[in-house]
């Protein structure tokens, strides 16, 4: 699936403005944020505004994006025509405002599993873990029970903006026309959005108010069979086939990406790992070679395994006196003279010599 997620960032008057209108994707969103909220912190600018327009997404990239945000002091969040799934979780951490015609949406999280019984049990949990992170939140939020979000999010709950007000997840409606592109109209779509806007580029001719329900209803339908490329004798029911179809599709993929790239990130640090026990990379630096492995497997695990385990200036001195014969040209030395002069020597000496230890350290005890 093609990504079209846009993300875009400024800087105005002392602000950090961030944008994005798209799906979460793995990979994008949390990592854009922390390149520009590096920039922004080393500027000391410490509030943020982010314009959301999203479908939703990667749970585990949108929590990230989340954490990055939390870096700065203040962020103020504009819901463009929709924040549905994943897109809703940030509203439940920052101060928000939407439009009239913004529409949310919540479920329960979703993702997708495959592999051995291990696998697959493992991906569960990790499942049933964000589920509890989404249930707190969201009953936090809105300051209901978890029982209570257990109820909302059976099936997708939509809510439209005085309703995402009424339950807290927005603390404002801004009272201006929202532009809508094709993009965003196909977003909705495919996330089988209750009420599908007409593209503003598209709002030509003056507008006209409705005579009754069934010709708006009528309207809707002919709009979304022009979306998904229906013919105009489609039923209605049809229609809504296709959206839970494009729907189903849509979460499956981005919950694929979303485990591969967690396999992938285990992968990636186990290799890490093995590298810093056999010593051929400090752990410091255990972030960046697991971010090289995410992106290029063969070439860093190439350029690791070519590594040589590092070893303290010591232990080689060590190895190569125990090569050669540490009495040598040392016969009149005293314990003083080896471990003042080579004390690497004298711990050779330990293992290869201990009655001339003895008898040093004896000379060594009369001598005090």
């Amino acid at each position: 699936m093609a990504k079209k997620t846009k993300i875009e960032a400024a800087v105005t008057n002392g602000v950090l403005i961030l944008r994005v209108s798209g799906r979460i994707w793995q990979g994008d969103v949390a990592s854009t944020f922390k390149y520009e909220i590096d920039a922004a912190l080393a500027q000391n600018i410490r509030t943020a505004q982010l314009y959301l327009n999203t479908e939703g997404g990667s749970v585990f990239e949108a929590q990230e994006a989340i954490n990055e945000l939390k870096r700065l002091d203040k962020v103020l969040i504009t819901v463009g025509s929709l924040a549905a799934s994943a897109g809703t979780m940030f509203l439940c951490h920052f101060e928000a405002d939407c439009f009239t015609t913004s529409q949310f949406m919540i479920h329960k999280p979703l993702t997708w599993a495959s592999g051995n019984e291990d696998e697959v049990q493992a991906e569960l949990k990790a499942l049933k873990n964000i589920t509890n992170v989404y249930r707190s939140a969201y009953a936090k939020k809105m300051g209901i029970t978890e029982d209570e979000v257990d109820e909302l999010w059976k099936n997708d709950y939509w809510m439209d903006a005085k309703e995402a007000k009424e339950k807290g997840l927005i603390s404002n409606i801004i009272d201006e026309e929202i532009e809508v592109d094709e993009s965003t109209v196909a977003m909705m779509v495919a996330c089988g959005c209750p009420k599908v806007p007409k593209p503003t580029a598209n709002r030509h001719e003056p507008t006209q108010k409705p005579t009754t329900t069934n010709n708006e209803n009528k309207m809707d339908i002919n709009q979304l069979r022009a979306a998904l490329g229906m013919a105009a004798t489609a039923t209605e029911q049809e229609v809504l086939d296709r959206l839970a179809q494009n729907k189903a599709k849509a979460d499956q993929a981005a919950a694929a990406e979303a485990s591969a790239k967690q396999k992938s990130e285990q992968v990636a640090e186990a290799f890490v790992n093995k590298a810093i026990f056999d010593k051929k990379i400090t752990a410091d630096m255990k972030g960046v070679y697991v971010s090289l492995h995410i992106q290029d497997p063969a070439n860093t695990e190439a350029l690791l395994n070519g590594m040589k385990g590092v070893t303290a200036a010591s232990e080689n001195q060590k190895h190569t006196h125990e090569s050669s014969d540490p009495i040598a040209g040392r016969e009149n030395w005293t314990i003083d003279d080896y471990l003042e002069k080579d004390p690497v020597a004298f711990n050779a000496l330990c293992e290869t010599n201990p009655d001339l230890v003895r008898k040093m350290n004896a000379a060594y005890s009369q001598k005090k």
